[in-house]
């Protein structure tokens, strides 16, 4: 029964449109489907009949999901499960109108929160400084074994590879999903998934970053790999090729070492990885939050003068600003 109804799920997301008319990609198609599978878990059902009852269902989610843009991407999927499964349903209007209203509401509490760059409480928590941030990469480090033995030095080894990923190269989830692979089998590489490519040659690692959200905006990205993680990453491989003798490889294995990971689980298992040293959970969004406010002075200076310009930041950097043009101050 919980079979057909995730595929009738599937079925209406993949023919679903966006607001220009074009189909979804295939990673939010895969992200609906884990949030509406998330979402079954979250009320305990196999069945999609609790999204009939609204206010039940934004009681539950707003004490589960205390971040707002989470709350916001879970009422996007409970329409999607009223639209697909009640839309003939005699309170389908009601429901939708109580859904949208709450909608609308947390998109106005998310647009003003953004415009004054405010931390929430949940964001000043989880926010590393950096003696936290210096412990944690101390203790990743120190666990990493010179030689795998166990399936515990093998977590190890993915903790600190994952965690270093993210302080180089502060992405979004879409690397869980890519596949492991030489570069004397680029040939052989998938172009429609994402793939972490070791060149020995030149001892260096690429990330073909093919499938992920903002891939129809910006298109394929050839990311190179902090050299720092070359031999870690080939550590892994090897462990992978040798020990495990896995022929088709995913880059990252949960811990059973045959299912991929997946970007619910890289979110997860990130977040875990302080547990032990701090006794608290991190966020990848934090990460990237934190990241970008590392910039604060110059991004306060130039929404001031876009401002003063009359446009957008968008604009200011893109369509106004030139390399190398003279300047008239000193």
């Amino acid at each position: 029964m919980e079979d057909i109804i995730k595929t009738k799920f599937n079925d209406f997301v993949t023919n679903k449109k966006t607001k220009k008319g074009d189909n979804l990609t295939p990673q939010t198609i895969k992200i609906y489907n884990s949030q509406f599978t998330s979402l079954l878990k979250s009320f305990k059902t196999d069945k999609p009949n609790f999204v009939n009852n609204p206010d039940r269902v934004i009681q539950v989610l707003k004490i589960e999901f205390t971040n707002e843009n989470t709350l916001k991407l879970k009422i996007n999927i409970v329409l999607m499960i009223l639209e697909c499964f009640f839309m003939e349903n005699a309170n389908y209007i009601k429901n939708n109108k109580i859904y949208n209203d709450y909608l609308t509401e947390l998109i106005t509490n998310i647009k003003s929160i953004n415009e004054n760059h405010i931390p929430s409480q949940n964001q000043i928590e989880k926010a590393l400084d950096q003696s936290e941030n210096d412990l944690i990469i101390k203790t990743l480090y120190k666990n990493v074994k010179h030689s795998i033995q166990n399936n515990d030095d093998l977590e190890h080894l993915k903790q600190y590879i994952i965690y270093m990923f993210y302080e180089f190269h502060p992405l979004r989830t879409d690397i869980a999903t890519s596949k492991f692979i030489l570069s004397k089998d680029i040939h052989k590489m998938n172009e429609k998934l994402n793939n972490v490519v070791i060149f020995r040659d030149t001892k260096e690692v690429y990330y073909y970053q093919v499938d992920y959200k903002n891939k129809k905006a910006y298109g394929y990205n050839k990311i190179k790999i902090s050299n720092e993680l070359y031999k870690y990453i080939v550590k892994l491989y090897n462990y992978y090729n040798n020990k495990l003798k896995i022929k088709d490889k995913f880059f990252l294995y949960q811990k059973n070492n045959t299912t991929p990971f997946n970007n619910n689980y890289m979110s997860k298992f990130y977040s875990n990885i302080s547990m032990p040293i701090l006794n608290r959970k991190i966020s990848l969004q934090i990460n990237r939050i934190q990241n970008t406010s590392e910039d604060s002075d110059v991004i306060d200076m130039l929404e001031s003068k876009s401002k003063n310009q009359n446009h957008s930041m968008g604009i200011h950097t893109t369509t106004y600003y030139k390399k190398g043009l003279k300047s008239k101050k000193v």
